[in-house]
């Protein structure tokens, strides 16, 4: 009977011992232990820089410590509450601990994965720093970031009236041919630093230093499309080109979303759409440039290239 009773007990705490050694192994990215730094590498800029705590892992991607948003001068406020608040140089996201959905600018988006305050510590989702035109990127246990624009300039708004001369100073309005055969009118002009770096372009900051850093390689055509006729229809996805004046052709390289999709579906009726096309960077010898589009198997204008 002893026996029998000894035998028990040790299966039991063999049991025991095989389950706490189950849930030791198990991983778990929030747990005190977690909150060390030195398994991750942060290189900001092409250089290694030491944080006190790695990420913390989620299935929707990373959240990062704080002090990583503070080293690209974004300013943080209300860590201690649920209310989380990021700002820099007017531009403002607006966060709630444990929630997905976020103001940024001011524009509702869903940010993951969601913040964390862990054991007294925030955390927040890598995703946030595009918002901020930082490039980020992972390779492994390597973290990669960098602004995309070393100084970012001042943002500026144009007044309508000043929006809209930018078409005529720098573009011209022309018929653009639809997939569905009728004439769309397009609004184009060419973008200068002045235009991209505008509220008017966008509110978003991430996208005025993508935009700014784009065209540094690129030069960067803005068409505003619209729909008069009664007939839904799309443009050709790769059917614009440019030819300089010494007659070297630009094939387009991308179209650079800023709103709803220049090229994304198509176009109701009565209905308009703005975006962006990228070319090859144009020479500084340059003095104009015409606009072809295979869909109207002719040229569709001239711009007029300033210095």
């Amino acid at each position: 009977m002893k026996s029998k009773y000894l035998r028990t007990l040790v299966a039991a705490l063999s049991i025991g011992a095989l389950l706490v050694a189950l849930v030791t192994a198990m991983p778990n990215t929030t747990s005190a232990a977690n909150l060390t730094g030195g398994n991750y590498t942060y290189v900001i800029n092409g250089e290694e820089v030491t944080f006190m705590f790695d990420p913390v892992v989620r299935k929707e991607g990373l959240l990062l410590p704080t002090e990583v948003f503070t080293q690209f001068g974004i300013k943080l406020e209300g860590l201690n509450t649920r209310n989380i608040t990021l700002s820099k140089d007017d531009f403002v996201t607006r966060l709630t601990l444990g929630a997905n959905q976020a103001l940024v600018g001011e524009q509702s988006k869903v940010i993951l994965p969601a913040p964390l305050r862990l054991n007294g510590r925030v955390f927040l989702s890598a995703e946030l720093l595009k918002e901020y035109g930082i490039d980020f990127a992972q390779d492994g246990t390597m973290l990669f970031m960098r602004p995309l624009v070393e100084t970012m300039p001042e943002v500026v708004t144009w007044l309508p009236s000043q929006w809209d001369a930018f078409f005529t100073t720098r573009g011209f309005t022309a018929n653009l041919k639809s997939d569905a055969g009728v004439f769309f009118e397009g609004r184009l002009a060419l973008v200068d630093t002045d235009m991209a770096n505008s509220t008017n372009m966008t509110g978003s900051y991430g996208t005025r230093a993508r935009l700014l850093s784009l065209m540094e390689t690129h030069t960067l055509v803005m068409i505003k499309i619209s729909n008069f006729t009664n007939r839904s229809g799309g443009l050709q996805t790769a059917g614009f080109y440019l030819v300089d004046d010494q007659r070297r052709q630009y094939d387009m390289a991308q179209v650079v979303d800023i709103g709803q999709g220049l090229l994304n579906g198509k176009l109701a009726p009565a209905s308009d759409r703005v975006g962006l096309i990228a070319f090859p960077k144009v020479p500084g010898t340059v003095k104009s440039l015409t606009l072809w589009y295979d869909a109207n198997a002719a040229q569709v204008g001239i711009f007029p290239v300033t210095k």
